[in-house]
C-alpha cells in the first residue's frame, strides 16, 4: 500500500543518522574555507523567510501553491537543523523541529488531498468515468474543506511563532565555540547515510509500490542535505544533488498514481465501472512514470555516473519543476 505525505512526515520526524554509519571515515571531503554555522545561517535565514511568506497565503485560501509551499519551508528547515545539528545544539534543534511536527503533520493530510486533486485532474477521462465520479469528489472536496480549516485553525493558534523566534534567536547568538570539527563530521555521515540508503534500495523492482517510496525519500534526504551544505561541497557532491533532485520528482510522480489508486480501490462510493476505469487510466500513467525512472536507471549503470547535464537532458520539463517538488 502507499504511504500517504502525512505518514511520511511523521516517519521523517523519527529519522536519526544511522549508528553504523556514524563511524565510516569515507564519504565527501569538504571545502572547509568557514565555520559551518556561516555557511548555513543564510540558508536557514532564506528559509525562515519563506515559511513566514507561506504563512499568511495558507490562511488566505486563495493560492494553490500556498500548502506545498509552506510544507517546503518546513521541510528545508527541518532538513537543514538535523544535518548540522551540532552547530545550534541537540536540545535547540531538537525542540525547533518537534514543534514544526504538528503544522507539518496538518498540511500533510491537506497536501494528501490536493494531490489527489491534481493527479485525476490531470488524466484523460471520458466524460462518463468523470461523471460517475462526481459524489465521491464532493466527498473529497469537502474533505479538504475541513483538513484546510484546520490547518488554518492551527495556524491561527500561532504554533510556528515560537520555533520561528527561537530560530531568529540562533541566526542572531553566535553558536557555541570549538563545534565545528564535530559538524562537519556530524554532516559527512549525514550525507553517507543518504548514498547508502540509495544504494540498498536501487534494486527494487519497480512494481515494488513501497519500494519505489522508500527509495523516493532516500533521494529526497539526499537532496536536502545537499542543498543545505552545497557551499561546502566538492563539485561532484554537488552534481549529485540535481541527480536527487530529479529521481525524486519522478519517483514523486509515480508514488502519487500509486496513492491514487490506493484510494479509488477504497472508495465505496463509485461504481465498479468508474472504479476500474479510473484505475486503468491511473495505472497507465503510473507505467509512464515507470518507464521514465527506468530509462535514467538505465543510462546511470551504462554510463558509470549521472551528471546535472544527462539528467536535464532526459528529464526536460520535469527537472525544471523539481525546485518545487517535495510534495
Amino acid at each position: 500500500m502507499a504511504r500517504s505525505k502525512s505518514a511520511e512526515t511523521r516517519t521523517e520526524a523519527s529519522d536519526s543518522v544511522d549508528s553504523q554509519a556514524a563511524g565510516v571515515s569515507s564519504g565527501p571531503t569538504f571545502v572547509v574555507e568557514a565555520s559551518l554555522a556561516a555557511v548555513v545561517t543564510p540558508k536557514l535565514q532564506t528559509w525562515l523567510e519563506d515559511l513566514s511568506g507561506a504563512i499568511p497565503r495558507v490562511m488566505e485560501k486563495q493560492d494553490g501553491e500556498a500548502v506545498h509551499d509552506l510544507r517546503v519551508a518546513i521541510r528545508r528547515i527541518r532538513s537543514l537543523l538535523r544535518v548540522v545539528r551540532p552547530v545550534f545544539g541537540r536540545f535547540h534543534v531538537t525542540r525547533i523541529r518537534q514543534q514544526m511536527q504538528r503544522v507539518a503533520s496538518a498540511t500533510g493530510q491537506l497536501r494528501d488531498e490536493e494531490v489527489l486533486a491534481e493527479t485525476l485532474d490531470a488524466l484523460a477521462l471520458e466524460p462518463a468515468l468523470r461523471a460517475g465520479m462526481g459524489t465521491w469528489l464532493q466527498i473529497r472536496q469537502q474533505r479538504e474543506r475541513e483538513l484546510r480549516e484546520g490547518v488554518i485553525r492551527i495556524l491561527s493558534a500561532r504554533v510556528l511563532d515560537m520555533p520561528r523566534q527561537q530560530l531568529q534567536a540562533l541566526l542572531i547568538l553566535p553558536p557555541a565555540p570549538g563545534r565545528d570539527k564535530e559538524a562537519y563530521r556530524f554532516a559527512k555521515r549525514v550525507v553517507i547515510e543518504a548514498q547508502r540508503r540509495i544504494e540498498a534500495l536501487r534494486t527494487a523492482d519497480v512494481a515494488d509500490v513501497q519500494g519505489m517510496h522508500d527509495l523516493r525519500i532516500a533521494y529526497k534526504r539526499l537532496r536536502y542535505a545537499v542543498e543545505a551544505l552545497s557551499p561546502v561541497l566538492p563539485p561532484e557532491l554537488r552534481a549529485w544533488g540535481q541527480v536527487a533532485t530529479t529521481f525524486q520528482k519522478i519517483l514523486g510522480n509515480l508514488h502519487d498514481h500509486d496513492v491514487a489508486m490506493d484510494t479509488l480501490r477504497a472508495a465505496a462510493e463509485l461504481s465498479e465501472s468508474t472504479r476500474v476505469g479510473v484505475m486503468q487510466a491511473l495505472q497507465d500513467r503510473r507505467v509512464y512514470y515507470a518507464q521514465r525512472y527506468l530509462a535514467e536507471v538505465g543510462f546511470e549503470v551504462a554510463s558509470g555516473a549521472v551528471t546535472p547535464e544527462t539528467t536535464e537532458s532526459r528529464a526536460g520539463e520535469e527537472t525544471e519543476k523539481a525546485s518545487k517538488s517535495g510534495s
